[in-house]
């Protein structure tokens, strides 16, 4: 038991010490960031269906300025799930609130 402990921890310190580590850690809190300002903004009383939207196109944008370095396996998944999310979103009803919603106005806001 004690030699399987420090084998685990002996990968877990190779793994701290490799040296994407921490830029790796950045990048999802980036990401992570963007999805929980997405969740807070749709939890609210007064989100739309152009809120809704909206944030789906901010998170695929936060997805498109991942660095191509950063983990290949997350960016597909990432890719695959806003995919689907995209096609349940394939309505005119989110469309239309989207083109009316009040932050947009041919431009995009930054957050």
């Amino acid at each position: 038991m004690a030699a399987e402990n420090e084998e685990i921890t002996n990968k877990i310190r190779s793994i701290i010490q490799d040296r994407n580590f921490f830029s790796d850690l950045e990048i999802l809190a980036f990401v992570l960031n963007s999805i929980r300002k997405a969740i807070l903004s749709l939890e609210a009383r007064t989100a739309t269906l152009g809120d809704c939207y909206l944030y789906l196109i901010l998170l695929g944008v936060t997805l498109k300025n991942l660095p191509r370095s950063f983990n290949k396996e997350f960016r597909n998944h990432c890719y695959a799930v806003m995919n689907n999310r995209f096609d349940e979103f394939e309505d005119d009803k989110y469309l239309l609130c989207f083109f009316l919603h009040p932050q947009y106005r041919g431009i995009w806001f930054i957050y």
